[in-house]
């Protein structure tokens, strides 16, 4: 009969909290069990960067620092370095410009259209040739 008693009783938090504990968080209060949580979110995201970041690069220091610049310019024109905002053009050489520098003369882009034009046309046009005997057995 007192086991049956003990169990019915609430525990405090194993953090010590101060707040009771529930056996389904793993004898944590709500608060405590979500903080958990996070922190193993974190590690496991942790590890995958981890895993990401061992793929051999060329130079792993210098294209990490290229990594961090274009998140922080991703809003700015590449040419004049003006906020864009909402407004920003991306042009298909994966670049952010402003109404000034969005086209591509603008701002020198280095992206094949002529290619990529005839790319599209031999996807949508595939080559038709008809047979050369008329009477093939």
């Amino acid at each position: 009969m007192a086991m049956k008693e003990q169990s019915k009783t609430p525990q405090l938090c194993k953090t010590g909290c101060g707040f009771f504990g529930n056996p389904n968080t793993r004898n944590l209060c709500s608060v405590c069990f979500n903080i958990e949580l996070k922190k193993e979110t974190c590690k496991h995201t942790d590890r995958i960067v981890a895993h990401v970041n061992i793929l051999p690069d060329k130079s792993p220091s210098n294209n990490n620092h290229q990594s961090l610049n274009i998140i922080n310019t991703k809003n700015r024109c590449r040419v004049c370095n003006k906020r864009v905002g909402l407004i920003g053009f991306s042009c298909r050489c994966g670049r952010t410009f402003c109404g000034l520098h969005r086209m591509p003369e603008e701002h020198a882009c280095d992206f094949d259209f002529k290619t990529a034009g005839r790319a599209v046309l031999e996807e949508q046009n595939p080559v038709c040739v008809a047979d050369k005997l008329e009477s093939r057995i």
